[in-house]
């Protein structure tokens, strides 16, 4: 996966700005759309400009890119997202679980509302980016299951229920216009519980309380 690279040497400042950058074109990209929103209009929204915001993004794709990445903790970096949750047995599993769904469907809100909709809009080198990152973020999903369910490796099953995981990331950001009169932690329990439903039957035998 390519970096976004950058000629500033103060990674404050390149980590200040860009997260300017970002905000801005969030709110662009919700209000215009990714193609409907220039780098002009960005440099205004954040007050970064035009002569300097190509030294901290090379494109208006690596500006979504980047809002991937970010999504994804990091573009890889799940574990030190989560440092509070270690999974060693069927316990732990539903804190993980909820863990995730709750920060996806809060502090990812937007970012998975624009994803949704403007990924296609991608070049094919982007796009191959965004989905080195899904398939990583997949793969790191199974391998904690695995592992709170001590199973030996990971199956076709995990695989599935980690990508069901996925999708329950997005469940909320883009149905919550439908469930207004639903309590936030009433829905992440459904979707828990819905997830737990299937992990169980993955569980072995002699782990069954």
């Amino acid at each position: 996966m390519r970096e976004i690279t950058t000629n500033i040497k103060k990674p404050a400042l390149v980590s200040k700005r860009r997260e300017q950058i970002l905000q801005a074109a969030l709110t662009l990209f919700r209000k215009k759309g990714y193609h409907g929103t220039t780098m002009r209009q960005i440099c205004e929204k954040s007050k970064v400009n035009r002569a300097s915001i190509y030294d901290y993004f090379g494109s208006k794709s690596d500006i979504l890119v980047y809002i991937y990445k970010k999504m994804h903790y990091g573009g890889g970096k799940f574990d030190e997202a989560f440092p509070d949750v270690h999974l060693s047995g069927w316990k732990d599993i539903e804190p993980f679980l909820r863990s995730i769904i709750k920060t996806s469907w809060n502090a990812n809100k937007y970012a998975i509302q624009v994803l949704n909709r403007e990924t296609i809009a991608l070049d094919k080198r982007s796009m191959k980016d965004v989905l080195k990152i899904e398939s990583d973020y997949i793969k790191w999903l199974a391998e904690n299951f695995r592992k709170g369910l001590g199973l030996p490796s990971v199956t076709r099953e995990l695989e599935l229920i980690a990508n069901t995981m996925a999708y329950f990331n997005s469940f909320g950001p883009m149905r919550g216009w439908n469930m207004r009169h639903i309590d936030q932690e009433e829905a992440i329990d459904f979707a828990v519980d819905m997830l737990l439903m299937k992990l169980e039957k993955l569980r072995l035998p002699e782990k069954r309380g």
